[in-house]
């Protein structure tokens, strides 16, 4: 993983994107079993809604361990007062600083695809769990059943040297690849399922307002771009919707998959 992605970006995170994480996260904690006591890892955590939804579900005296590469995430995350309880570690998923039998869940939301290698994560995932123990990953799955990462592909079309980069949010994208990946990681009991949920928003203008900002990695992107093809960009994504854009409120799905498996 590289922390230059998520660092001017790691401002306007929880602006942009906390209604698709806590979204998301029920469902994350329910596949992932979590039961009074656990020992929790919670990898790229981000701002660490998901490591609190761990915590809450953990109870009193669990130990929920939260990692992100990203200083910058970090440095919020340490200072939310709700994330009280939690440790803020900083660490690359792909080389967990934890001996085995450490832990007996770990949790990955929405930062899988954005691994070098999404099978040595997995890999690393499933060497500190304790035999038994289960980790679960939440994916985007296609560009364009995403909320913003639609919006970093139509950008790749205008910026070649970053194509690579912004595609690999929607590198994983259906159920067998995901299956397949922690099957290779050598995972047990394997099950991935989608979840599908609708924002809504006051306009299209309000839903792009974010990227339009410089939020998220594909707001960093977007306000790089020549004014010409910002323009395009954002008729581009205006245009590729069912309604041109012009509902109101303006409504987005966004489907991902949640994959688990045990050791």
């Amino acid at each position: 993983m590289t922390e230059v992605l998520y660092q001017a970006g790691a401002s306007g995170y929880d602006a942009l994107f906390a209604r698709v994480t806590q979204a998301f996260i029920p469902a994350l904690i329910a596949a992932a079993q979590i039961a009074p006591g656990h020992r929790v890892l919670d990898v790229a955590t981000g701002t660490g809604a998901a490591a609190r939804a761990a915590m809450a579900q953990a109870g009193p005296g669990a130990r929920v361990i939260a990692g992100d590469i990203s200083t910058e995430m970090l440095e919020i995350a340490r200072h939310r007062p709700d994330n009280a309880g939690v440790t803020f570690e900083q660490f690359d998923g792909q080389a967990l600083p934890f001996p085995e039998d450490s832990f007996d869940r770990v949790i990955c939301q929405l930062g899988l695809a954005f691994f070098d290698d999404p099978v040595l994560g997995l890999m690393e995932f499933r060497r500190v769990l304790t035999l038994g123990g289960r980790a679960v990953a939440v994916v985007n799955s296609l560009p364009e059943r995403s909320l913003f990462t639609r919006i970093g592909t139509v950008i790749a079309q205008h910026v070649p040297a970053r194509v690579e980069q912004l595609n690999r949010y929607a590198s994983i994208r259906t159920p067998e690849r995901l299956h397949r990946l922690f099957q290779a990681a050598s995972f047990q009991d394997i099950a991935v399922q989608r979840e599908t949920r609708a924002f809504t928003f006051e306009s299209f203008d309000d839903y792009f307002s974010g990227t339009a900002a410089g939020a998220g990695i594909s707001g960093q992107e977007y306000v790089k771009l020549p004014l010409a093809i910002q323009t395009v960009v954002r008729e581009t994504m205006r245009r590729s919707f069912p309604d041109g854009g012009t509902r109101r409120p303006f409504i987005v799905e966004m489907e991902v998959l949640i994959g688990a498996g045990s050791k």
